[in-house]
């Protein structure tokens, strides 16, 4: 097109005979051309320059009445050839037009022509530059001042020679208060003069150009393996606003449309590799670190951080000894009993003594202040130097072979009543039942059914059938319910396949849905990141550009490593968890602590169901969370910022589930009933991106309310009450189906703050009705979440502070708060980070980039800081939910309420 265009230059002249008038322009001393042109006569001179530096051209036409005939400019270089009209589509009502030639020649030709019959008085003025004038050096004290306009365009350069960087930021600000839409285009700089794209229509093209649209701040990462030679800028102000307004409006924007704005180039001086090597090093430091202490304190002090697993070993082997020796003093006569019975009891006993007396001594003096409020163990010579005292009457002492145990009256407040000792509040109810039947009682029946037929040839053990009738009439009594109430099925041996789908499948779903999501995820944000780099379309992905340090496959590759943290807390979750259970199987399958000893208090049947299924999918939900935000920092878009949310989606469920399942077990959804609640949120929300009709925004907060009261239904009537259409039908035909209950106020005063919480939030949703439901749907995941824990805590907190049959047993262990207390600060100073916003996905590219901030730390931004505290923060939740129930481990599932 351009030697076409560089043709008709000289055909013009030729056709229409015009005269050729000769002027020259020295540097320093501008040339000013004036004259008149019109249909029958055009204007020719050729100027005669000094130098082939670069040449600034301003052209002016005075008052233009004709604007269907507007005058025609075109300069030829040796090189190129540049032409221009005013007035013109693009420059409006403007008369100017000015423009720089990235170098010019001995002698260059100006033609002025019009189509107009009536004359049209020019003003043109032709400076040489200094090269200096445009070339920009790296540093902040370098940057140079522009002004641009429509039709005012402005032009620097850029080179690596004698720089030892290899990548550079370009920085072009303005702070003019209603700043006009512009372009900011970065080409090679052997595309000067030929290939020079320096006009609003042809500004996005050629071979290597990138460029981006701007309000207030624009920036671009120029690397030297993409540039050898440099860089040409061009800046430009758009004669339309409507590629940069979206969420904010556009006014008071001058009439000339011109703006002041500001180039620079900065060092990009931090290295990404030592950024990744101080970052890894750091969580490699702190896992030693912690890995050391945690097994310093346990093999110095027997303490655990992630349970109370060698407390309890301890305890129970006090137990079996007990009930070894009370067995051995029963009144049968010694020589009743075999000889191999007679050993085995005494190698029993002796193993006793023996596991005991490993950890006797590191349970001796611990600070009461954290020890479980059941027993405390002390040697002999500290039981002997104590004299019992008043407030002591409460206190039990044993003896076993010499070895004193003393049961300590937990720590009370003055309004609280004391407890009777431990062996009467815990002694079992049901008389000399195996502990099979105290925890299945009324409600299991099992029997052989070889008994009925001597001829049955089956190889069937056993066959288990329960009284459903029974088990919900039990649970339905919400006020006296407790955690064996609701754990019936809470036993491997008889229900395998029912904890199966509550607990194991969780993370294989979790794994499963990660690996499918993931996979295709990657896939597309890599294409739209490519895509971006090989148009030069920078307006693509949403980056914060003034913190941008590209490395290996990735253009930002910051915020794609700053969320290893989530990857790696994830990880050591899970291995923690593998540890408790690995504990906690040991603990139970040891054959000291038989069931015919323990009865209620073997470790099968005490404390809260311990079920690890949902806390491997917490830690593998995490890990996936990390892998799919950096999916989506790959190249953020509005569209794909679904996948930075769905395992937040998917955390704050599980979370949920696990505190409900602590004392509801039996209830507790299946996991593919959980993830096809979650598939659902996720088709909303992508509706949720095509549309925000109003009819949709109703379905919405309509099935978000309907939701809720069946949620709350659920917990309220743990599991037992009528369902919501049954509600419905006895309201519709007036007949109640079911005799009316007592209400529980405890249970329904929180319930309605919860409905009422969440009605406010589907009222200001509804109100608001901003594009898009992500986050929308995790605020409610989210808040709910909270709110459910805190209903735990106060009911923990309540149980263990009120005045009469109070429970030690529902306190929390110093460790536990202080996992609790450390989440809550890193999640704070996570928050503190993310509210000040460095992007955004909600507007168009331009005001994104207004918010864009330099980098807070190495290469890692605000944002990337919300990355590393808030996987802290998560990890550390984890942790308090894993270890909350420390404390009831050894409690009889028949004595912890329900809540």
């Amino acid at each position: 097109m351009r030697k076409y265009l560089f043709f008709v230059v000289f055909l013009i002249p030729l056709v229409l005979g015009s005269e050729e008038e000769e002027v020259s322009v020295k540097r320093g001393k501008p040339l000013v051309i004036e004259g008149t042109v019109s249909g029958s006569s055009d204007k020719v001179y050729l100027i005669h320059t000094s130098s082939s530096a670069p040449v600034r051209v301003q052209s002016e036409v005075i008052w233009p009445d004709n604007r269907q005939h507007p005058v025609v400019f075109m300069i030829r270089t040796e090189n190129s050839v540049k032409s221009w009209r005013i007035p013109s589509k693009s420059s409006g009502n403007s008369s100017e037009y000015g423009g720089t030639l990235c170098r010019g020649s001995a002698v260059m030709k100006l033609i002025i022509s019009t189509n107009s019959e009536d004359t049209q008085e020019f003003k043109v003025n032709v400076t040489i530059k200094d090269p200096e004038e445009i070339i920009i050096k790296p540093g902040q004290i370098n940057s140079k001042p522009a002004l641009i306009s429509p039709t005012t365009q402005q032009l620097f350069q850029f080179n690596f020679t004698g720089q030892r960087e290899d990548q550079f930021l370009l920085k072009v600000t303005s702070k003019q208060e209603n700043p006009v839409c512009s372009l900011v285009s970065v080409q090679p700089l052997e595309n000067c003069p030929e290939d020079l794209y320096d006009e609003e229509k042809d500004m996005r093209y050629g071979g290597s150009t990138v460029f981006q649209t701007m309000l207030k701040v624009t920036a671009i990462v120029i690397l030297k393996k993409d540039y050898p030679k440099g860089v040409n800028i061009v800046i430009l102000a758009k004669s339309s606003d409507s590629d940069c307004y979206l969420k904010t409006e556009s006014h008071g924007v001058p009439l000339d449309r011109s703006m002041e704005v500001t180039i620079s180039i900065e060092y990009l001086s931090e290295d990404p590799v030592l950024s990744t090597c101080a970052v890894l090093l750091f969580y490699l430091v702190i896992g030693l670190l912690g890995g050391g202490l945690s097994l310093f304190t346990y093999r110095t002090f027997g303490f655990e951080f992630d349970g109370k697993f060698r407390k309890q070993e301890v305890r129970l082997s006090h137990r079996v000894k007990s009930a070894v020796t009370k067995t051995k003093s029963k009144s049968i006569s010694m020589s009743q009993l075999s000889e191999p019975a007679e050993e085995a009891d005494e190698m029993r006993l002796n193993s006793v003594v023996s596991s005991r007396s490993i950890s006797m001594n590191q349970f001796e003096y611990e600070n009461h202040a954290d020890a479980n409020p059941d027993e405390i163990v002390e040697s002999p010579e500290e039981r002997d130097s104590k004299c019992i005292s008043g407030d002591e009457l409460n206190q039990q002492n044993t003896t076993t072979d010499g070895v004193k145990l003393k049961f300590k009256q937990p720590s009370k407040f003055f309004w609280q009543n004391p407890l009777p000792p431990p062996d009467q509040a815990d002694a079992p109810t049901t008389g000399t039942q195996t502990t099979h039947n105290l925890l299945f009682n009324n409600v299991m029946r099992s029997r052989h059914p070889s008994e009925n037929t001597e001829t049955s040839g089956l190889k069937v053990k056993k066959i288990v059938t329960l009284d459903l009738t029974e088990i919900l009439k039990k649970r339905a009594n919400r006020k006296e319910v407790t955690v064996a109430d609701m754990a019936v099925h809470y036993n491997k041996e008889y229900f395998p396949n029912f904890m199966r789908m509550r607990s194991e499948l969780f993370l294989w779903l979790i794994l499963l849905a990660g690996i499918y999501y993931t996979l295709p995820v990657f896939q597309l944000v890599y294409y739209y990141q490519e895509t971006s780099i090989r148009s030069g379309d920078l307006d693509t992905c949403y980056y914060n550009y003034l913190c941008l340090y590209p490395w290996g496959p990735f253009a930002d590759y910051g915020h794609v490593f700053s969320n290893v943290g989530y990857v790696i807390s994830g990880l050591i979750f899970m291995a923690i968890v593998r540890k408790r259970s690995y504990k906690y199987d040991k603990l139970c399958s040891n054959p000291i602590f038989r069931e015919e000893d323990l009865k209620m208090n073997h470790p099968k049947f005490t404390g809260v169901p311990e079920t690890y299924g949902i806390f491997y999918a917490l830690g593998a939900a995490l890990t996936f969370e990390g892998v799919l935000s950096g999916c989506y920092h790959v190249c953020p878009t509005a569209v794909n910022f679904q996948f930075d949310t769905t395992f937040m989606y998917v955390i704050s469920v599980l979370v949920f589930l696990k505190v409900y399942q602590f004392r509801h077990s039996d209830i507790t959804q299946t996991a593919h009933l959980v993830f096809l609640v979650i598939g659902v949120a996720l088709i909303v929300e992508v509706i949720g991106i095509f549309t925000s009709s109003e009819f949709f925004w109703i379905i919405f907060v309509t099935g978000y309310i309907t939701f809720v009261i069946i949620f709350i239904n659920q917990v309220y009537y743990n599991g037992t009450g009528p369902n919501l259409f049954q509600r419905v039908k006895s309201l519709l035909t007036g007949k109640c189906s079911e005799s009316p209950t007592k209400v529980l106020y405890k249970k329904l005063v929180p319930t309605i703050l919860i409905l009422l919480v969440n009605i406010a939030m589907a009222v200001f949703f509804f109100y608001k009705r901003k594009p898009g439901v992500s986050r929308y749907i995790l605020s409610i995941m989210m808040v709910n979440m909270v709110l459910y824990i805190i209903y735990y805590l106060s009911n923990k907190i309540y149980y263990r502070f009120r005045t009469n049959n109070w429970k030690p047993s529902e306190g929390l262990r110093i460790l536990t708060c202080l996992y609790g207390v450390a989440s809550l600060l890193f999640m704070a100073g996570a928050v503190f980070f993310f509210l000040k916003e460095l992007k955004t996905s909600a507007g168009t590219p331009a005001e994104s980039r207004n918010l864009n901030d330099s980098c807070y730390m190495l290469i890692f931004d605000n944002h990337d800081m919300w990355h590393f505290l808030s996987a802290a923060g998560l990890f550390y939740l984890f942790m308090f939910i894993l270890t909350i129930e420390d404390y009831n481990m050894p409690q009889p599932r028949n004595t912890i309420p329900v809540f």
